[in-house]
């Protein structure tokens, strides 16, 4: 089964790293949050043509989700986090996130520590479960974060709406500008 236009986009900046030994792509692949179970079937198409030869690249997804709960719980930090919401304090709870994010090894860390454990060198990165950060911490500054650390081409999916030039998560946050990644819209036409 052929790609559709918008994974296939994603697809060639993959391969074109690994080719030409191109900088590689940061990208940010943004879908209708409704879309959620059609973006997994078409990532599985994606993963296959990605691994499958002559491009041989293989593909590792992290859930930020997994590492945003290991912060929490490295920092004794969860149940403290789980009552400040439980008692509407919203903003205790995500100063608190903010603060333990930021802490060492950063969020951004333990994503890097997480991509080295990949053992094949010649692999892209699929970030997922993104939703786990809001609103505490913002995935532009992820992605900004690891630019100078990591040497795989890496995409973030991201379930929101495109608002001009921003993106906004889940279409209910705020619109965030300023997104130096590329950004790939679901069913978006060439």
């Amino acid at each position: 089964m052929p790609l559709s236009s918008s994974l296939t986009e994603l697809a060639e900046r993959i391969v074109e790293h690994y080719e030409g030994r191109r900088t590689p792509p940061f990208q940010v692949y943004q879908y209708e949050p409704s879309e959620e179970y059609e973006v997994r079937k078409e990532l599985k198409e994606l993963r296959q043509w990605l691994e499958a030869s002559p491009r041989n690249i293989e593909c590792e997804t992290i859930s930020l989700a997994h590492l945003f709960w290991q912060a929490l719980e490295a920092n004794q930090m969860l149940e403290t986090v789980i009552q400040e919401e439980q008692s509407g304090r919203h903003q205790d709870a995500e100063k608190a996130v903010r603060q333990i994010l930021g802490i060492e090894p950063t969020l951004a860390d333990r994503l890097v520590g997480e991509i080295e454990q990949c053992a094949n060198e010649r692999s892209a990165i699929f970030l997922y479960r993104a939703g786990a950060l809001y609103p505490a911490f913002r995935t532009n500054t992820l992605l900004e974060q690891l630019k100078a650390q990591v040497d795989r081409p890496v995409t973030l999916l991201y379930p929101g709406k495109s608002v001009g030039e921003g993106l906004s998560f889940m279409g209910k946050a705020d619109p965030t500008y300023g997104y130096r990644a590329i950004v790939v819209h679901r069913g978006a036409q060439q």
